[in-house]
């Protein structure tokens, strides 16, 4: 025989189980009610869902930006490879100084349509873009990251197949009629230099080595173009570096790109033009 406690016990969980069942068949029927209503605009609604999730995919890249020591160079890192898909790659670099050049790439002709770009280099994971020092970046990186997510959003190639091509050489690939000496510099320059300055989104290229005077000539590119402390990262880092491990190197200079001065004449040139036809 149960106990009057027990009793009362399992008489009010009784009740509380009715209660439990009795609220949910009612919001069953809300619930039902809630959906029939629902159904009538099912159509549309759908519809404004799958278009808001499009435009929310093509919104959804986090882009993030790091500085350069170049004030007027910024590195954009999309998060999803630029040229690191392939086996390699990852070292890699290309870089466009100019309009003209930057139609080899879809993304790189967008970026140049942004005004004051002055040249674009894409890396493993990152897409470096300098600009015009008389252009604020707080006017620029809207259409720089519209750019760079309607690019990667739209599994477009980065480079056109037309020139894809002839962007695999590197100037630090050591080739057959290298002596040893170019060997070892271009060994320690892909090493010991390369990375740490790929991490400030520029690169750099080997271009000759003068065994009578032991010099090393090297092109900046990407953030290190037109930065002022390339100067002191040359001297100081690089050549202190090469010639501790290469006797035979006694300095090192950079070069210039001929392609750059000469399209940094004509938008001089252009800009004054410009200038004289509003006055």
């Amino acid at each position: 025989m149960f106990s009057k406690r027990l009793v009362a016990t399992i008489t009010a969980a009784s009740r509380f189980a009715f209660r439990s069942h009795a609220q949910k068949s009612v919001r069953a029927q809300s619930r039902h009610s809630y959906h029939s209503i629902l159904c009538q605009h099912a159509l549309p609604k759908t519809l404004a869902i799958s278009h808001h999730q499009q435009q929310q995919q093509r919104r959804t890249m986090f882009i993030q930006t790091a500085t350069t020591p170049n004030e007027d160079a910024l590195q954009f890192i999309p998060g999803v490879p630029v040229l690191g898909g392939e086996e390699g790659s990852s070292k890699r670099t290309v870089e466009f100084t100019s309009p003209r050049e930057g139609l080899k790439s879809p993304l790189a002709t967008r970026l140049f349509a942004v005004d004051g770009v002055r040249g674009v280099m894409f890396g493993g994971d990152f897409v470096t873009v300098r600009k015009d020092p008389d252009c604020p970046w707080q006017l620029m990186k809207p259409d720089i990251y519209a750019a760079i997510m309607d690019h990667f959003s739209s599994n477009r190639p980065l480079l056109r197949e037309e020139d894809s091509g002839a962007q695999q050489k590197d100037s630090m690939d050591v080739g057959e009629h290298d002596s040893d000496i170019v060997a070892e510099i271009k060994e320690l320059l892909e090493s010991r230099v390369r990375p740490s300055i790929q991490e400030d989104g520029g690169d750099l290229d080997f271009v000759s080595f003068n065994e009578g005077t032991g010099v090393v000539r090297i092109r900046l590119r990407g953030a290190c173009r037109g930065c002022a402390s390339s100067t002191v990262t040359l001297k100081h880092g690089v050549e202190g570096m090469l010639s501790y491990y290469i006797p035979e190197v006694t300095g090192v200079e950079a070069v210039s790109d001929e392609l750059e001065e000469q399209a940094n004449k004509e938008f001089a040139k252009l800009e004054s033009q410009l200038a004289s036809s509003n006055k």
